[in-house]
């Protein structure tokens, strides 16, 4: 192999080494302010609806991606017939975490008062069940 040939393919090297090191440098994520947190939908694989002394719940299941994230937020908002809840979770910024699935459950009330006797449908992220309000 000529000094030529060999010169053409470190030439070529440096180039793709260049390239490749630019693209990973532009997906570099600024490091997270102390006390900042990380706000998302939690995984939910399940809800259910329970009635207990007169209250109306939804029993919801499912799981964290990691050991370090919680339940932080929960949005109640009903609209004719439906329920829609949405449940969030967050983790705080810069914690090394272990990446393991986490079951959680948790029994949020729902608001019914002044609601008419029916079927309710409740949506909680993308898990759906239905409610029955009697007299």
């Amino acid at each position: 192999m000529s000094a030529k040939t060999i010169k053409h393919i470190l030439l070529l090297a440096l180039l793709t080494f260049s390239l490749l090191l630019a693209a990973c440098a532009s997906q570099v994520e600024e490091p997270a302010t102390a006390g900042e947190t990380e706000e998302n939908l939690a995984f939910v694989d399940s809800a259910t609806t329970e009635e207990l002394n007169a209250h109306h719940y939804v029993v919801v299941k499912g799981n964290y991606p990691d050991a370090c994230t919680k339940i932080s937020d929960v949005e109640q908002t009903v609209e004719g017939n439906t329920f829609t809840i949405n449940l969030y979770t967050d983790k705080p910024d810069g914690l090394a975490c272990a990446q393991m699935l986490s079951p959680f459950s948790v029994n949020i009330l729902l608001e019914v008062g002044g609601l008419a006797p029916g079927d309710y449908t409740v949506n909680v992220n993308r898990a759906t069940t239905i409610l029955v309000i009697r007299n």
